[in-house]
């Protein structure tokens, strides 16, 4: 697999990503699935995952941290940095996803939707001090056992796979190897995905992982 960027600057990146989600937790007692969600939708989760150098390598969590909030709010945080020695279940939660962000190519957004913060809280005993290709292991296994967002955008509209295939014009054997995951919708020819958003009158954005 090629990733967005280059493994030296993932122990920063994942660093800089387990003080955030450790100082929004602990330093400023924020919920961490809320600020996860908030992580998302200001942007910053994207600039990671595409490898943007300013963020994988040129800030720290604080900084992290005050951006999204900024962006989500569109307030200016006031914070001081915090100095801890502790890996915190925060840290490590924020430090495991940005390594199998990295690893696997998915989203911030589709790996907590199929492993969410609280259940990621609940692996850290065991997994806290395990090699990393053990966490990627896991997290592997989690992610397959998710449903894929094709098959619950195609649920909520009330169509079965042969419905589907009938109204966008994509194979039956297509959509059922997108939705068991054995092919990545991700990349999937872009016809393709715009046959299937508007059979399912979504955006392309709700089917991608």
């Amino acid at each position: 697999m090629t990733h967005a960027y280059d493994q030296l600057y993932l122990a920063k990146s994942s660093r800089a990503v387990g003080n955030m989600l450790h100082d929004a937790v602990y330093a400023f007692n924020m919920d961490g699935t809320d600020f996860l969600n908030r992580f998302i939708q200001s942007d910053v989760a994207r600039q990671i995952e595409h490898g943007n150098p300013k963020y994988t390598a040129g800030k720290s969590g604080l900084e992290l941290f005050m951006e999204v909030m900024e962006k989500t709010t569109g307030k200016t945080q006031n914070a001081e940095p915090v100095e801890s020695f502790d890996r915190s279940d925060a840290y490590w939660v924020g430090w495991m996803l940005t390594h199998y962000q990295w690893y696997s190519g998915k989203t911030f957004k589709s790996i907590l939707a199929a492993v969410p913060f609280h259940e990621l809280l609940g692996l850290y005993k065991t997994l806290h001090e395990a090699d990393i290709n053990k966490s990627y292991e896991v997290l592997d296994m989690h992610c397959k056992r998710s449903e894929s967002r094709l098959q619950t955008v195609r649920k909520q509209c009330g169509l079965t796979q042969q419905a589907l295939a009938n109204e966008s014009g994509v194979s039956l054997h297509t959509i059922r190897a997108y939705e068991r995951k054995s092919k990545d919708i991700n990349k999937a020819q872009f016809d393709i995905i715009i046959k299937l958003a508007k059979a399912l009158r979504c955006n392309v954005s709700d089917l991608t992982e």
